[in-house]
C-alpha cells in the first residue's frame, strides 16, 4: 500500500470553472461602461478608448506582478486600474467614489459569471464523503477572492471546501511555495498528505511539486520539467487516478 492522503486541494480556473471568451468579453465591456459612468458621476469624464487602453495596460501589469510570485490587495486592483488611466485621480476621489469604483471594476463577474466545469460539485462531494478535506488555491485576476467566493457559493462549490486561498488575500501568487505552505498549514497537513489538482504546468504542477505535494494535472498543457504524478482529462477521472497512485482505497 502506498501513502494515504488526507486532503485534495484544487486550482480554480481551468479546473473547477473556466472563462468562456464570450462571457469574458461581456464582463470586460461591463467593467468599462461601469467605470466610465462612475467616474463621470464624480465629474471625471474620459474617452472610452482611453479607459480601455488603460485597463489593458493595468491587466498586463497585474500579470507581470504575478510573474514575480506576488499579488496586490483587492483595493490595490482598483488603484492599479485608476493609476493607469490618470495618475492624478488618487488625490481627487473620496471614499464613496472608491467604493463605487471597486464595484464597477471588481464585480462584473457577478453579472457575467464563469461557467462551472462538468463534475465539479460531484467530485467535491465524493471527496468529502470519504472524510477527506477539500481545499482551493487560486490566483486571481481582476476578479478578487471576495467576489469569487460569492460565485462559488452560488454554484454550490464553496460548502464542500474546508479552505479557499486566493492570491489577492495573501498578496502571494502561485507558483510561490508560500501559498501552498499556507494552505497546508491551515489544514494541518504535511505536504505528502495532500494532492493538488490543477491544469497549469508551471503555476500548478511545478508549484505543488516544489511544495512536496502529490500532483494530478487535468488537461494536456506541458512545460519542461513539469511532470505530474498523474494526468486526467476530466474531473470524473480524479478518484480513479488517486486509486491508481494508491492514495485512496
Amino acid at each position: 500500500r502506498g501513502p494515504m492522503i488526507r486532503a485534495v486541494i484544487f486550482d480554480l480556473w481551468g479546473t473547477l470553472i473556466y472563462d468562456d471568451p464570450d462571457v469574458g468579453e461581456q464582463r470586460s465591456q461591463l467593467r468599462l461602461r461601469s467605470a466610465r459612468d462612475t467616474l463621470a458621476a464624480f465629474g471625471h469624464a474620459y474617452d472610452p478608448a482611453d479607459i480601455e487602453a488603460a485597463f489593458l495596460a493595468a491587466g498586463t501589469e497585474l500579470a507581470r506582478i504575478h510573474g514575480t510570485e506576488r499579488d496586490i490587495s483587492t483595493r490595490g486592483r482598483t488603484v492599479l486600474y485608476m493609476r493607469h488611466l490618470d495618475e492624478s485621480l488618487a488625490g481627487q476621489l473620496d471614499d464613496d467614489a472608491w467604493r463605487l469604483l471597486d464595484e464597477a471594476i471588481l464585480t462584473p463577474a457577478l453579472t457575467h459569471r464563469p461557467p462551472m466545469l462538468p463534475g465539479a460539485v460531484d467530485v467535491l462531494a465524493k471527496i468529502k464523503s470519504r472524510d477527506l478535506r477539500a481545499g482551493l488555491i487560486s490566483n486571481t485576476g481582476i476578479t478578487p477572492g471576495i467576489v469569487l467566493s460569492r460565485i462559488l457559493s452560488d454554484m454550490g462549490l464553496m460548502p464542500h471546501l474546508d479552505l479557499a486561498v486566493f492570491s489577492d488575500e495573501l498578496e502571494i501568487a502561485k507558483p510561490a511555495l508560500a501559498i501552498f505552505e499556507h494552505a497546508l498549514d491551515e489544514l494541518g497537513l504535511a505536504p505528502e498528505e495532500a494532492v493538488f489538482v490543477g491544469d497549469q504546468p508551471v503555476l500548478d504542477v511545478l508549484g505543488a511539486r516544489r511544495a512536496g505535494m502529490w500532483m494530478v494535472q487535468i488537461g494536456d498543457l506541458a512545460a519542461e520539467g513539469a511532470e505530474p504524478h498523474a494526468r486526467i482529462d476530466a474531473l470524473d477521472e480524479l478518484l480513479p487516478a488517486l486509486r491508481s497512485l494508491d492514495l485512496i482505497d
